[in-house]
């Protein structure tokens, strides 16, 4: 049977409405009474669809369409079941939902692989419960092996161990989900693209050839706090006025240079009043790129800017920390093969990085052979309850997983 597209508005629909906010979006936050019991209608849905369930120590819900040669390494399919407060109804959901379509039309035609494929709804994608994005998958990798529970806070307050006690997980999950990758043959995560340049280009499909790495700078300003009255301009050391010209140098660079972009999101002055000079500013820079080379290279060209605006305002500039997260490449053996199931699917694509991070960079990171379909977000709009994306568009690019994962699964 074919991928039918009402049937993943449905999904999407029941999805969204855990957690539905009054005025649209969704708030479904990892362990809480509503993401559980959205975990709960997903596990009955895989039940349906004839597949084994599980929920693995952390949270993560598997379900697994059993192959004929079950001994063989399986095939991964799925995203992120949590939101970001008052997020939008199609980031991680669709990626859960494309997946089990695709068993749900193999289930009705009475296909069977020879691998078996398993959906995944991972758990704490999105960083909001401990601030540490992909954790739920983090956590299967061994990452967190040595650590316990009650050390990991919550941002909210509380702890991991008073949300696996919520959600009836042992409290020694950091260990018993420890499993690795080892019995993964491949992992493909379709997603929304999050960004506007398929849409804008009229495409219904995205090939991710790797996910970007990012550089994170935090740095003190230190000028002279002084009456904004009586100091004259010429002697003043205004870290503010410093501080903008940070701001407005780090948005120069990348706007002369389409491989990286750069951020300055955060800025806190003191002290803050307004009939007193800045003193102090603490602000960070982030800059992402999908080749840890470029990354480098920018940080040099930050690092001679800083040194300029220091030199001329008389301003100190320090580093207090920096964050380095480096670029994972995709398969390229996977990405071939999506690339050739949206040709034999007549679906037009274009091969790009991902400039946000996705639970499919720990898998690839991890050894497993790993791929990305993006599909377009409209107006380039996620993380918000506007989140839409086109069903046509959608219900091609589920073709295209389905038969990707059809090919890996027969390998």
């Amino acid at each position: 049977m074919a991928i039918q597209c009402e049937r993943i508005k449905k999904t999407i629909a029941a999805l969204a409405a855990y957690g539905a906010l009054p005025d649209g979006g969704t708030t479904r936050l990892s362990y809480t009474p509503e993401y559980l019991a959205a975990q709960e209608f997903l596990k009955q849905e895989m039940l349906a669809a004839g597949m084994l369930t599980e929920i693995d120590p952390i949270g993560n819900l598997i379900g697994s369409y059993v192959g004929s040669s079950p001994e063989l390494p399986a095939v991964m399919s799925g995203s992120h079941l949590d939101t970001v407060p008052g997020g939008g109804n199609f980031d991680g959901a669709l990626g859960i939902a494309a997946a089990l379509e695709c068993v749900r039309s193999w289930q009705e035609e009475g296909y069977r692989p020879k691998r078996t494929v398993q959906v995944i709804a991972t758990v704490e994608e999105e960083c909001t419960a401990f601030g540490m994005a992909c954790f739920g998958v983090r956590v299967r990798s061994g990452e967190f092996k040595q650590q316990r529970p009650e050390s990991i806070t919550h941002l909210s307050g509380g702890s991991l161990a008073e949300c696996l006690q919520a959600a009836k997980l042992p409290q020694s999950a950091l260990q018993d989900a420890a499993v690795g990758f080892q019995k993964l043959a491949a992992f493909v995560e379709l997603h929304i693209e999050q960004g506007a340049d398929l849409a804008e280009r009229g495409l219904a499909c995205g090939v991710v050839t790797g996910i970007v790495g990012y550089d994170r700078l935090f740095l003190t300003l230190q000028g002279e706090a002084n009456h904004a009255g009586t100091t004259s301009m010429r002697r003043r050391k205004d870290a503010l006025a410093a501080a903008a010209e940070v701001v407005l140098g780090v948005k120069a660079l990348a706007e002369a240079d389409d491989r990286f972009v750069a951020t300055v999101g955060q800025l806190s002055v003191e002290p803050n009043a307004v009939n007193i000079v800045p003193g102090k500013v603490q602000l960070s820079i982030e800059t992402r790129a999908a080749d840890d080379r470029v990354l480098a290279e920018v940080r040099q060209k930050l690092t001679g800017l800083l040194k300029q605006i220091a030199d001329k305002s008389g301003i100190v500039i320090t580093q207090d920390n920096d964050f380095h997260v480096a670029a994972v490449p995709l398969s390229e053996q996977v990405v071939k093969i999506i690339e050739r199931s949206a040709a034999e699917c007549g679906v037009d694509c274009q091969l790009m990085p991902s400039w946000a991070g996705h639970d499919a960079q720990i898998f690839a990171a991890g050894g497993v052979p790993t791929g990305m379909i993006f599909v377009p977000s409209i107006n380039g709009i996620s993380h918000a309850r506007e989140e839409r994306s086109d069903f046509q568009a959608v219900t091609q690019a589920v073709q295209v997983l389905e038969k990707t994962l059809k090919t890996l699964a027969e390998v």
